[in-house]
């Protein structure tokens, strides 16, 4: 990838590009009986993004996609009617190297991620798996990560590292170089008295321990200073990362799901987010995201095991 892709369109275009260069990428979908899932690949599909295996209940899933006019004909519907079986079934078809995204429908996030981390199929790596929500803001002159606001309820310093280390894997496969990292805070200083900006320090120092290249990180910075240069300069912030931030790395569930949401329900930012830290990318959709979303979200999982083709190994830094 030459150029870092800076919006939505940019990450849908560039799915659809690999394509036109023969790395159409496979997405084996469990459970596939979701009106909302099999909308999201055929919309994608008809913009020659990507195939699908779809695994689960046949006759519901032409049902769906009757009733609501998705075109599925492009597809392979594998027909399992119990949801383990078909989970199961879209994990090993992932682990046998056969399919290169593997893609939430009607079964439980949680029942989804035991299975892609179960020893049998190998898909497991160092770092824990963690959401990162990849969000293009109107007025923000480029893309930003934000973690994380699925997964890790409130990640200790190890858990961070790893969050940190999942983020950048995404940034990387968008073609990011270098990376800007902001640790969030409620303020743009380290003070005693808040002891979470204390703690930026400390993971700082961690992370220089990773020899992540081409990565700069700094903290804590607020929402606002990471993303605005004239409120870093109003502020008198001197820094290589606020108001030009790639990646914003929260401290807990609650604040990035907060922040993520504000933005797509009154600043209408397309939201594309994935799950990093098994060997290939999981993507996920929700009957509240809009066609565009779901759209983005499976590219950007496209684009991902595209990036884990050519590092050679899913989870790589």
């Amino acid at each position: 990838m030459n150029e870092a892709i800076k919006s939505s369109d940019q990450i849908i275009a560039a799915a659809a590009k690999l394509s036109e260069q023969g790395k159409k990428k496979m997405v084996a979908v469990a459970a596939a009986q979701d009106a909302d899932v099999l909308e999201a690949l055929s919309s994608a599909h008809a913009e020659g993004i990507l195939d699908a295996t779809l695994f689960g209940d046949a006759d519901l899933i032409r049902k769906m996609a009757s009733e609501s006019k998705i075109d599925i004909s492009p597809f392979r519907v594998a027909d399992e009617k119990d949801v383990k079986k078909a989970t199961a079934q879209a994990v090993k078809m992932a682990s046998e190297g056969k399919a290169d995204v593997i893609m939430k429908g009607f079964v439980s996030t949680s029942a989804l991620l035991k299975t892609v981390l179960a020893k049998e199929f190998g898909l497991r790596t160092k770092n824990t798996l963690s959401h990162v929500a990849v969000m293009d803001i109107p007025g923000y002159h480029k893309l930003i990560g934000m973690t994380d606001g699925g997964m890790v309820v409130k990640p200790d310093l190890d858990q961070k590292l790893q969050l940190l280390e999942n983020a950048v894997l995404v940034a990387r496969a968008l073609g990011l170089n270098p990376i800007k990292v902001a640790l969030s805070g409620a303020v743009d200083e380290i003070y005693d008295d808040l002891p979470q900006t204390g703690e930026c320090r400390e993971f700082i120092a961690k992370a220089a321990q990773l020899k992540l290249n081409d990565v700069i990180i700094e903290g804590p910075l607020t929402f606002d200073a990471a993303t605005s240069r004239e409120i870093a300069a109003i502020k008198g912030i001197k820094s290589r990362v606020a108001g030009d931030a790639d990646i914003y790395l929260m401290n807990t569930i609650e604040e990035c799901n907060v922040v993520a949401k504000v933005l797509m329900n009154f600043a209408d930012a397309v939201f594309a987010g994935v799950i990093i830290g098994a060997k290939v990318p999981v993507s996920l959709v929700s009957r509240t995201d809009t066609t565009k979303n779901k759209k983005a979200s499976v590219s950007l999982a496209c684009l991902i095991a595209e990036h884990y083709s050519r590092t050679a190994a899913g989870g790589a830094r």
